[in-house]
């Protein structure tokens, strides 16, 4: 006698739970490809640069990306490297085709289909396929929500993974934009590196939100940090998913501020695996190379 409430045998479960992904997986792409079509590409943001490159940092390093550079943040961090994306934004973007090309410039505040033609070019010279993913990157991006969700599902049709590096303390703005966006790039900002505290709720929030996407944590370190610190930081990432990539990142001298030892920094990744699976200790390549 069958079972009349479910599946006469495993093959039938294998064949349903089959199908039910490949009917979950066809509507997540007509539900991006709707809103796609629905994107006001006519929405306009500040941006810096867009341009591509090797990306020098995290998970991603040595892979070459687009990057589409925003202007504004609203912190201050001692040791940003971009500090010129945090000011008045520029009359033009300026954009890059081609690495070691002259660039080129379109109008400011920039027009989403302007930022998708520019795309187009750069990918247009990319014979090889060697753009692996792109960038939405600062400055803070989550400042404008929703010209990022726009953008990104305007980006879709490229078929490029898109990824957006932000500071981890606008959890409502990621909400609104993260139903585009492949890959989360959060900024563990510690309190000692900033000269004052953050919002720790808000932190905690967005890392809960960014599970819901790939999304991977990078921490600046200075000379400034503490195990104690550091330990709570390991603690709160652990709390919302032991998983999560963690990258230590040795500040890059710039001011005043200074990297750890090398034996504190092995120090401090032995701490972390307490807590986290994949840690990895990695300062940033792309001044190495002399390259953006």
């Amino acid at each position: 006698m069958t079972n009349s409430d479910g599946p006469e045998n495993p093959e039938d479960s294998c064949r349903l739970s089959y199908e039910a992904a490949r009917q979950a997986i066809e509507a997540d792409a007509r539900a991006e490809e709707e809103m796609a079509a629905r994107a006001d590409t006519s929405l306009r943001a500040p941006l810096y640069e867009i341009f591509t490159s090797i990306q020098g940092e995290a998970l991603f390093a040595g892979l070459q990306q687009i990057f589409i550079r925003f202007c504004g943040c609203e912190l201050d961090c001692p040791w940003c490297d971009t500090p010129q994306a945090r000011g008045a934004p520029p009359a033009e973007v300026w954009c890059q085709s081609k690495p070691g090309v002259r660039g080129f410039q379109i109008e400011n505040p920039a027009r989403i289909a302007d930022v998708c033609d520019v795309v187009k070019r750069i990918l247009g010279y990319d014979e090889e396929g060697a753009i692996h993913s792109i960038a939405l990157t600062g400055g803070e991006p989550l400042m404008f929500p929703e010209y990022v969700a726009d953008l990104a599902a305007s980006l879709r049709p490229f078929e490029l993974p898109i990824m957006l590096e932000t500071n981890g303390q606008r959890p409502d703005a990621l909400r609104k934009a993260l139903r585009m966006i492949d890959w989360v790039a959060g900024d563990y900002k510690l309190d000692s590196s900033m000269g004052r505290p953050l919002d720790a709720e808000a932190r905690r929030e967005f890392l809960r939100l960014a599970r819901q996407k790939r999304a991977f944590v990078k921490i600046v370190v200075t000379d400034e940090a503490t195990e104690e610190e550091l330990e709570r930081a390991y603690e709160e990432i652990a709390a919302v998913d032991p998983g999560c990539p963690l990258f230590l990142q040795p500040v890059t001298v710039k001011g005043e501020s200074r990297p750890p030892s090398g034996f504190e920094l092995i120090r401090f990744r032995a701490l972390a695996l307490r807590y986290l699976r994949d840690v990895r200790v990695m300062p940033q390549v792309h001044g190495l190379l002399g390259l953006k």
